[in-house]
């Protein structure tokens, strides 16, 4: 407990002071005034660090300061001898040990040394670039530019000339750019090379997912690895809610949880450095590529992995400095993306893990192209912003904290989630009663909100590749992703794809579609979060609000018609993989099946690493 005006000192004692100040500022009562029982009454002080670490050892200074390094440096050193040894047993068989042995160094270099690998190559990138006068560095982008489109047009030409459908989103496309352009804000400042680069970006991940067969096979085998790893949920729920009752509420107890245990892990790869490393690199391509400012970039990327009131905290010291187009392209990236945390609620779903993870990847350089159509920049950027936005470091002192913290945290997103659910299915039920009994006074009463939305959407869906069969359900699924939430309507493509009623191109480009926070719902959170972390631009939130989601969810309809353009139903072979030089050698005739049998084969314990 602490006193006003008392200054403890670290070799006097804390009671002794507490009662010559009690002295100065009371009655003027003595020490000696007080009886010896009143003494025990007064509280006790807790010492301070000072003090405390005077009566500290030598031998535990020692230990405290170089125990943690010298348990990574241990540990690092025994798993290599085990990377080692897989080598030798089975070479194959050791590509995703070897993998983690390039993330464990990474670790021990910023966790034991405490060497920051990324300052080196940012002033290289610097180097380079001053080497290379403005002129000449426009003169050449321009020619990549040129060149990369004219590549991408031939090869989707070439690629989609003998199927009608995959044409019918390239003019979906073409229908979202032209709206943009026409309720932009200011048309004319429209920066078209940081839009082409988005879109650029965009169809670059499309073709690695969907048409690269090694590409494709390691987003699968990246999707397959995480339902893995998030089905261990299942032994915590039934540990908690038992066999019956785990089995019996599977979004309760089934889907739930899985947050939970995700939010630990994400939580762990904080505390470790790993996500923010991840962030800075994808804001330092999106940067490079398509010019953005370093805000409007950071954001972003980390709007992949955060929600945007979570991104709100990280951005606070900003948003004052920011101008209106860069306000709004950090809203646009916030509903165009979904945080990583409730994606594992919607691979729970059943629906297609690889298609969830890249969806939201692909989304991000989208929303940058689209937001800098609908508003684009008509002022200087603020240069108090620093060039580098950081992250804030894990603050926990183990991995067992950060487990704790990742899952305490957690529970607000349970919460909000849970009565965001039981309000919103609640109030559909009450909309679906009410169109069905007005409709029944006419002789109509199967109309309800789905029924609404399902020929109010149909044309859209249509647009962005989905088969005109299957129209009349994603545009119900539509409906309710915007005017609802994307929880919800993950929650209904899961069970469409369960029961057999979606499938092939239809779930694929579903997904791409609802893979968004762009709902009427989240602007109102989103809106409560901003002003609160920045009231003085309340308004300027309040005004950017709409055209952002919109803007948003128009990303997320872009990538869902490169998915459209480029997705095949027709299987992808992987083809062999031969070596051509020595360090190859020990990996000939490797094919893709391989690595996912190799992977397989990992056992439980290494998996849950990832």
């Amino acid at each position: 407990m602490a006193y006003h005006g008392v200054e403890y000192s670290a070799v006097q004692d804390d009671r002794e002071q507490c009662l010559a100040d009690m002295n100065r500022t009371d009655s003027g009562n003595t020490i000696s005034s007080l009886k010896n029982q009143e003494l025990k009454y007064l509280p006790s002080v807790e010492p301070t660090s000072a003090s405390r670490s005077i009566a500290v050892s030598p031998w535990k200074r020692r230990l405290r300061q170089y125990g943690a390094p010298v348990t990574y440096l241990t540990l690092y050193f025994l798993y290599t001898v085990y990377v080692v040894f897989s080598l030798i047993y089975d070479p194959a068989g050791a590509i995703f040990v070897s993998l983690l042995e390039a993330i464990f160094l990474f670790i021990v270099i910023s966790k034991v040394f405490k060497v920051d690998i990324w300052s080196p190559l940012v002033s290289l990138q610097s180097k380079c670039l001053l080497r290379v006068k403005k002129p000449f560095r426009s003169k050449i982008r321009m020619i990549v530019t040129v060149l990369v489109t004219l590549g991408l047009a031939i090869f989707l030409v070439w690629d989609i000339w003998s199927s009608f459908q995959r044409f019918i989103p390239v003019g979906g496309m073409a229908i979202f750019v032209i709206f943009l352009w026409i309720t932009s804000s200011s048309p004319k400042k429209v920066q078209w090379m940081t839009v082409t680069w988005g879109l650029l970006l965009q169809f670059g991940m499309g073709i690695v997912i969907l048409r690269w067969p090694q590409g494709y096979a390691a987003c699968k085998f990246l999707g397959d690895s995480v339902s893995k790893f998030l089905s261990y949920t299942d032994e915590g729920s039934k540990f908690v809610f038992g066999d019956p009752g785990f089995s019996l509420h599977p979004v309760a107890f089934g889907v739930l949880p899985v947050v939970i245990f995700f939010s630990a892990v994400v939580s762990v790869l904080y505390y470790l450095g790993i996500m923010q490393f991840f962030i800075r690199v994808i804001a330092a391509v999106l940067r490079f590529l398509m010019q953005t400012t370093p805000i409007e970039s950071f954001a972003t990327a980390a709007h992949i992995f955060i929600g945007q009131v979570e991104s709100s905290v990280v951005l606070k010291p900003f948003l004052n400095d920011l101008t209106s187009s860069e306000l709004h392209a950090v809203l646009t990236s916030g509903f165009a993306t979904v945080a990583g945390t409730v994606i594992a609620a919607y691979i729970e779903f059943g629906v297609p893990a690889e298609h969830v993870i890249s969806a939201s990847f692909m989304s991000a350089p989208a929303a940058l192209a689209v937001a800098k159509i609908s508003f684009p920049e008509t002022k200087a950027s603020s240069k108090l912003i620093d060039r580098e936005m950081e992250l804030e470091v894990g603050k926990e002192r183990n991995i067992m904290e950060a487990i704790s913290v990742g899952a305490m945290g957690a529970v607000k997103l349970v919460a909000n989630v849970v009565v965001n659910l039981v309000a919103f299915v609640a109030i559909l039920a009450f909309i679906d009663a009410s169109l069905s009994y007005f409709g029944s006074r006419v002789g109509h009463p199967e109309i309800s909100f789905d029924f609404l939305c399902s020929y109010i959407f149909m044309p859209l869906a249509f647009v962005m590749g989905i088969p005109w069969s299957s129209c009349q359900t994603v545009g119900k699924l539509i409906g309710k992703k915007i005017v609802i939430n994307e929880f919800l309507a993950f929650a209904d493509l899961g069970g469409y794809i369960k029961a057999g009623d979606i499938e092939g191109r239809s779930a694929v480009v579903s997904t791409y579609i609802l893979c968004g926070f762009g709902s009427i719902a989240a602007m109102g959170i989103n809106l409560g979060a901003l002003s609160a972390a920045e009231p003085r631009r309340r308004k300027d939130f309040a005004k950017l609000m709409l055209r952002a989601v919109v803007a948003g969810n128009i990303a997320c309809f872009m990538t869902a018609c490169v998915a459209g353009i480029l997705y095949q139903d027709i299987p992808m072979v992987n083809p062999t993989v031969n070596s051509t030089n020595q360090f190859n050698s020990s990996f000939q005739n490797l094919t893709t099946n391989n690595i996912s049998t190799a992977f397989q084969t990992t056992s439980p314990f290494v998996m849950t690493i990832i």
